[in-house]
């Protein structure tokens, strides 16, 4: 199982919340609408999915071991 780390752009977030429908939690909505990760890292799949459901493609996924972007 691979472990990544997130990283939100914050400047293209739109705050749609997409990504904290899919994983909320890993992903919330901050108070100025704005996606922040609850975590900096995690092995959960569903970050890949968030990931690439974003309408903004404000989230980039890095496989952790590999420093690969994953998504």
């Amino acid at each position: 199982m691979s472990t990544y780390r997130i990283v939100i752009d914050r400047s293209l977030c739109s705050g749609f919340g997409t990504c904290a429908e899919l994983a909320p939690e890993i992903f919330e909505v901050a108070g100025d609408g704005i996606a922040e990760a609850r975590v900096g890292t995690s092995d959960d799949p569903a970050v890949l999915e968030a990931a690439a459901q974003c309408p903004m493609a404000a989230i980039a996924v890095f496989d952790l071991a590999s420093g690969e972007q994953a998504a």
